[in-house]
């Protein structure tokens, strides 16, 4: 993460960066290290992974705008 950007909060939708395709992995912060530099996500779709939790480097991830979502999956 760019010191410029927002820290993630909890509750924010989030999908990691590697994945620009529309089946690209969806999740939510679980909790953010204090520094910031890694987060605890809880995975809705990521195949291998759905409903996990992972620790996922902050750099790694971006935030989803809702707009981005498929209506059947909001």
């Amino acid at each position: 993460m760019e010191s410029t950007d927002d820290p993630f909060r909890r509750g924010e939708l989030v999908t990691l960066r590697e994945f620009a395709t529309p089946g690209e992995p969806l999740g939510r912060i679980v909790s953010v290290t204090p520094e910031g530099d890694q987060a605890e996500v809880t995975w809705h779709r990521y195949p291998g992974h759905d409903h996990a939790v992972t620790v996922e480097p902050t750099v790694m991830l971006r935030r989803v705008h809702e707009s981005e979502m498929d209506p059947e999956e909001a």
